[in-house]
């Protein structure tokens, strides 16, 4: 496959470039921890997360879309241009092509197709786990010696089959009862043949970590709850597409409210609107002018009917693009307006990733070192403040330094009681955590949907199904709500317990990492809301008891659960740490101390002994200024913008 030079090909080897020198700097930060003693099991599981989280990265564009926009055609202009010929398969006469997946899998290297039947909706096993076994899969390798036939091979995703209408409802792909029907076994229906497709390809985009998630319609969004619940969620972009040939529709709508902007969106990803077929506008008796109103007028409709501001609206010609590539016509391929959408979209979805990808380095590599940066500062500021005292000490009597010791001592017994005191807090905030860790275990969450799930298998009519259901989600509020208060409670003491080594020993502390779980309130009560749609829709009354319930649990149930799971995990990484920068501080702080009365001691000794000791300190300070200044390489290696 050709090399392509376009924005976002280069701002993706930039990217990766950056990439590079971050894992790098972990390295380097691996070698100092181990080097001065550092290296605990703590710091080496946040650093074998932060390398992990970097080989795995991915950056997903995901295009999103109802039928009959141009998606496809949008795609092959944007990324296959340079084949000649459309890579993946147009959808027609209102045939529906199953999501599709394209990347590159280095591990296996040789280029394939694979295909994943539709029947496996019957079972429970996530599309995640079906993709870790590619046995579940139909396998087909892609030859790449012709576009053509590549092209062709790809058509495949477009395959259909009639079933009869009962398989099509066990399949959860229709929600039409089929005890209304009178033969629901010979009444047949059409679906797709596959129920997801993963084309691995060598092209440069994809090899440099692009993947891009297609998704056909509502329909699919609908079909396949783990799309909304994490697919779409962990895209680092989305590309919504709309027709300029028509108005805004309500199935539009849906889609952007319920799956974009709306529902279990995430917080954190860029989302830009292309206006397609812009083309279609200009007419042949139209002039370049009224085209040109034409399209601003739908533009700013389109941008209305989304709320969003007229600059996110990007009104392109995929259809013109892909002539203009084949004809190499630059004046066509700009009035096609693609590069346009193309530079917003390169830097909007590495601007996005990156940032990202910075907060998980934060959170693992980048703990760690903003632990030992304020160690070295802390201990830097003490070593200063002794050679200050000693320089003084220069000039004092034998008699003088001796009567020091006592003042000294009393200091040392005064923080010795303060670190009895930082004891006792560990103790209390273990005890008022406990009930926390109660509601979060995941057992304790398992309790509260098995309890649910045996109410709504003996629920005899829709109320009690949707009394089930709302059940369910009240009890997961009220523990979110409860977690919630009880962390500020716990923030508080935190804060507090700060403060006191703050104000007495004047200690220089970084503020320990803040919980927030005000995040994974609104999340439950953004999925709250998808409940109560949920409960009153349509297919509740249409649907059998069964396929409710699976509905409601693929849909719904296992996004709370993944939300409590996520909860969990930040509630224990947050008490593991909320305290340790300062139980590192004083241990630090009580070794200078015995510093300090050795100092003194060896110093009413003899004057010589002072010498030597200020020609120590300078030492360490000057070994200290080092490690900072390695520290503060390695910190911006990692924070480094590369755009």
């Amino acid at each position: 496959m050709t090399e392509q030079t376009t924005a976002l090909h280069e701002r993706l080897a930039t990217y990766q470039e950056w990439k590079v020198r971050v894992e790098h700097a972990v390295a380097e930060l691996e070698t100092w921890l181990a080097a001065h003693q550092r290296a605990t099991s703590r710091t080496r599981e946040q650093l074998r997360t932060t390398r992990a989280s970097l080989a795995s990265d991915r950056l997903t564009l995901a295009v999103v879309a109802e039928q009959s926009r141009g998606k496809t055609e949008l795609i092959n202009a944007l990324f296959f241009s340079e084949l000649g010929v459309g890579l993946l398969p147009a959808a027609m006469g209102g045939a529906t092509l199953c999501p599709t997946e394209l990347l590159w899998d280095a591990g296996h290297q040789a280029p394939y197709l694979r295909l994943l039947p539709v029947e496996t909706r019957a079972e429970d096993m996530a599309l995640a786990g079906l993709k870790a076994d590619p046995q579940r899969w139909i396998h087909y390798p892609l030859d790449l010696r012709g576009p053509q036939q590549l092209a062709g091979a790809l058509r495949e995703i477009l395959q259909t089959k009639q079933v009869s209408l009962a398989q099509a409802v066990r399949l959860g792909l229709s929600s039409v009862d089929p005890t209304l029907e009178r033969s629901p076994d010979t009444a047949t229906v059409e679906i797709p043949k596959w129920r997801y497709a993963m084309v691995s390809l060598p092209h440069p985009l994809l090899k440099q970590g692009l993947v891009i998630l297609y998704t056909p319609g509502a329909a699919a969004l609908e079909h396949e709850p783990e799309l909304t619940i994490s697919m779409l969620p962990a895209a680092a972009a989305v590309l919504f597409v709309l027709a300029a040939d028509t108005d805004v529709t309500d199935a539009d709508l849906a889609i952007w409210q319920q799956h974009l902007k709306g529902g279990q969106a995430a917080r954190q990803r860029a989302i830009l609107v292309a206006l397609n077929k812009v083309d279609r506008l200009w007419g042949d008796g139209c002039d370049a002018v009224d085209a040109d109103a034409m399209v601003a007028t739908r533009r700013r409709g389109a941008a209305q009917a989304l709320g969003i501001a007229e600059d996110q609206v990007f009104p392109v010609s995929a259809r013109q693009a892909l002539v203009a590539a084949a004809s190499k016509d630059a004046a066509l391929l700009r009035r096609s307006a693609l590069p346009v959408l193309e530079r917003h979209l390169a830097g909007k979805l590495l601007e996005t990733k990156r940032q990202s990808l910075i907060e998980t380095i934060d959170a693992g590599a980048g703990a760690v070192l903003d632990r030992n940066r304020n160690r070295i500062s802390s201990r830097l500021a003490h070593v200063k403040s002794q050679l200050g005292e000693l320089e003084q000490l220069r000039e004092q009597r034998q008699d003088v330094i001796a009567q020091l010791l006592g003042p000294t001592r009393r200091e040392q017994a005064r923080y010795l009681k303060a670190v009895q005191r930082l004891q006792q807090s560990r103790e209390t905030l273990l005890t008022q955590t406990s009930e926390c860790r109660r509601l979060l275990e995941r057992e304790a969450i398992d309790a509260m949907v098995a309890r649910a799930q045996d109410e709504l298998l003996h629920s005899w009519s829709t109320a009690g199904l949707r009394r089930a259901m709302k059940g369910l989600f009240d009890e997961l509020r009220l523990a979110m709500q409860t977690v919630a208060v009880q962390s500020e409670g716990i923030r508080k003491q935190v804060r507090e317990t700060y403060q006191v080594f703050r104000d007495d020993f004047a200690y220089d502390l970084a503020t320990p990492q803040v919980f927030v779980p005000m995040r994974y309130r609104l999340e439950i009560e953004l999925l709250y809301q998808e409940v109560e749609v949920f409960r009153h829709s349509p297919g509740m009354a249409l649907s059998g008891q069964g396929m409710v319930i699976r509905r409601f649990n693929q849909q719904l149930v296992s996004r709370a659960q993944a939300l409590f799971e996520q909860l969990r995990l930040a509630y224990d990484g947050w008490m593991r740490d909320s305290l340790q920068p300062l139980v590192e501080d004083v241990q630090e702080h009580k070794l200078m101390m015995q510093k300090r009365l050795e100092n003194l001691q060896r110093i009413g000794r003899s004057k010589d002994a002072l010498r030597s000791r200020i020609d120590e300190m300078q030492g360490q300070s000057a070994a200290l200024d080092q490690e900072l200044k390695a520290l503060r390489m390695i910190y911006n290696a990692l924070h480094d913008d590369p755009f």
